[in-house]
């Protein structure tokens, strides 16, 4: 084989190769997209969102000034309006009272 025989050859197997380069790009691409679809990321993780219809039990007692805090810091709320306690409420301050005296003395009970 002439030197111009090897060369043209050469030039062949170069366009042949970079037709190959051009197609496995294109399917490249197309693989990529077909994976992005198939399996797309994932957003942040968000809390879940529990939520219920108030039963007419709920409305009845949210009516009535029901709430979901606990007793204590309702009761604490009217340490200062005694005359429209009950005698469990003013017990409870008292025992209260009592517990915070205590806890500034040293004492415990």
């Amino acid at each position: 084989m002439t030197e111009d025989q090897i060369n043209a050859l050469v030039e062949r197997f170069v366009l042949s190769f970079e037709k190959i380069a051009t197609a496995l790009e294109g399917l490249d691409e197309t693989y990529k997209r077909h994976y992005n679809r198939q399996y797309p990321e994932k957003g942040p993780v968000r809390d879940a969102v529990v939520s219920r219809i108030p039963t007419k039990e709920d409305r009845i007692k949210e009516a009535h000034g029901a709430s979901d805090r606990p007793i204590d810091d309702w009761l604490e709320e009217l340490e200062g309006q005694e005359e429209d306690l009950g005698v469990r409420e003013r017990e409870w301050l008292e025992r209260q009272n009592q517990r915070r005296r205590n806890a500034g003395s040293g004492k415990t009970g």
